[in-house]
């Protein structure tokens, strides 16, 4: 815009240039007064001439702008084409990337509601209660061993005092000697009993002959159990 304001400028000056060259400096003295043809045949070439001059100017002014018009185009076109395209970019920025998870999430559990729960219990493993016969474990039968029968204990009783109510026997151990006699064969077994006797007969504490009729008591009380 700016040179073609400069453009037209020029040109008005250029007109004005031409107009000053063309107009006569008549005198006073040359003028005529007789002549009135002459005259006007003057003025009809000078409008001529203006006539022309502003055909001129208005071409040299078409093609001053048709000249400048291009490059007025030329120099915007490329700010239109360099313009970025940023509506595929955003769109391609805000895709939401959590929502399939909590969807999936809310639909597995409106799914399992009525879901039946079943729980595995583990049965407790069983002994094998059948064991063999040679088996040595603390459950099973264990071999029968001679012992004092229980349910002659009074028997027992009064026939130990008979024999300890005897002079050669201290009468301080008489009652530990029923008592241990009894404990050791009703408990651990018979064989306890005749090594209980035997010391105490070394011991001097009973005599040989009370020491075998205590044996020979215990032998006819004992049992198998």
């Amino acid at each position: 815009m700016k040179k073609q304001k400069e453009a037209r400028e020029k040109l008005t000056v250029s007109e004005k240039q031409i107009s000053s060259q063309i107009t006569p400096t008549v005198g006073s003295n040359q003028i005529n007064t007789a002549a009135p043809q002459q005259s006007t045949s003057k003025n009809q070439s000078r409008a001529d001439r203006l006539a022309e001059l502003r055909k001129q100017s208005q071409e040299s002014i078409k093609k001053t702008e048709s000249i400048l018009e291009p490059s007025v185009s030329a120099d915007v076109e490329p700010e239109i084409d360099t313009l970025p395209t940023v509506p595929n970019v955003v769109a391609k920025e805000i895709k939401p990337a959590t929502s399939s998870p909590v969807v999936d999430s809310e639909t597995s559990a409106q799914k399992n509601v009525f879901k039946k729960i079943t729980t595995k219990v583990t049965k407790p493993e069983r002994f094998n209660r059948r064991r063999r016969k040679h088996d040595d474990g603390h459950g099973g039968r264990q071999p029968k061993v001679k012992k004092l029968n229980r349910q002659k204990y009074n028997e027992y009783k009064y026939a130990a005092k008979d024999i300890l109510d005897d002079e050669s026997v201290a009468e301080e151990h008489r009652s530990n000697l029923l008592g241990q006699i009894w404990a050791k064969g009703e408990r651990i077994g018979v064989e306890e009993t005749y090594q209980f006797i035997n010391d105490k007969e070394e011991e001097l504490i009973i005599s040989k002959e009370i020491a075998e009729r205590l044996t020979t008591l215990v032998r006819a009380l004992t049992t198998r159990r």
